[in-house]
This record gives structure tokens, sequence and C-alpha cells, in this order.
């Protein structure tokens, strides 16, 4: 799925749909949407969209009127549940937070659709700053656990898994297994057993 031509609105739904497959089925709508929202990243992940519609969707007096709320919000947001996320990162439809706290994206960052990141999270830029430089760039579904950095111009295959408390510095390709400091591949299975898409059955238990 991308999300060229997608309005801030639209990936955000597709968001929630990320929290949603999380939860047991047969659930009212309305419970779905109050379970989901009592999640930190979901509140994050709102208010960056919103900051995404402001800059780029908005007409001027929206935009001049909204955006001081949106930096408090997005300050207090960044203090209390430890979620850095900048409107200008581009992160694709279906993004899912598993954990709060001590996640940072920079804003040359690109991330598919349906990626996660966990707790601890850092994907960033190496060394000074500069503008003319790319960041990370991870493709689609992508899973980033607990504690894990991605650093530099380091392109991350679709479907690749970082393990927890790793260290990225290198490029990782589609569905490669990374894990250690720093990281190396050990395996080509994929995400699909750790991201659940909304319709997607469990993978067959082992024999």
């Amino acid at each position: 799925m991308s999300s060229a031509g997608m309005k801030a609105g639209d990936l955000f739904r597709a968001d929630l749909a990320r929290y949603y497959a999380q939860l047991p089925p047969g659930i009212s709508r309305l419970r779905r949407l109050q379970l989901a929202l009592r999640a930190e990243g979901v509140c994050a992940i709102g208010w960056y969209r919103f900051g995404q519609y402001l800059h780029n969707e908005a007409s001027l007096p929206v935009r001049l009127l909204g955006e001081l709320p949106y930096r408090i919000a997005e300050k207090w947001i960044s203090y209390t549940a430890g979620i850095h996320l900048h409107p200008r990162t581009s992160i694709g439809p279906g993004f899912y937070i598993g954990h709060y706290g001590g996640i940072w994206i920079s804003p040359l960052v690109r991330l598919g659709a349906n990626c996660s990141v966990h707790q601890g999270v850092t994907i960033g830029v190496a060394g000074l700053r500069d503008p003319g430089r790319g960041g990370p760039q991870l493709g689609d579904r992508v899973w980033v656990g607990p504690n894990a950095v991605v650093t530099g111009q380091v392109r991350i295959g679709n479907g690749a898994v970082i393990g927890a408390n790793s260290l990225v510095a290198s490029n990782i390709p589609e569905n490669g297994v990374a894990v250690g400091v720093p990281a190396r591949v050990i395996g080509c299975s994929g995400s699909a057993s750790l991201i659940r898409l909304a319709g997607e059955q469990d993978p067959p238990a082992a024999d």
C-alpha cells in the first residue's frame, strides 16, 4: 500500500486498522475505537497525522490557527509518552507503535507501509545533521524491536526484522532478520509472523 496521494485522515484510518487487528474479533466498532485510543502510540500517531494535515493540506487560515495548539500538544506527547514524530517524517499507512517510551524518529527518515516500532527505538542520521543527506529508508512491513538503533543512509528491505537491542548501520535485504551490535543478517524468514494485518490469518503452526 503506497501513501502517495493519501490524505492524512486516510493514513490515520490505516494506522487504526493495525491496532484493530490486535484486538479480539467480534467486538463492536465503538469498543474497538475506545480500546485503540487508550494506547499512547495511537495518540502520538494521530497527532503526527494532524501535523501532516496542517503542513500539507490545510488552508493558510487553518494552519495559522492550528499551529500553536499543535506545537504545544506535540511537546506534551514527546515529554509524557516519550514519542517524537516530526510531521516532515515520511511514514506510510498502517504505522504501529507497540509500546511507548524513548522513541525518536528523524525528519529525514522514510518508513513504508505497515511498519512496527517498539519502545526505545531510535531511527536517525549518523554524525552531524546535514539537510542534503538522506536518512534511513525502511521498506514496507518492517518490524523494529525494542531498543534498536537504525542510523545512517541505510536501506532496510520490505519485510525485514531488526531484533531487540540491535545497531543497524548497513543495508538489510528484503525479509532479512538482523540482530546484534553491529547487526548482521542471520536469516530470511521476514516479518510475516510478527506483523498481523487486518484480514490475515495466523500462520499455521509448525508440525
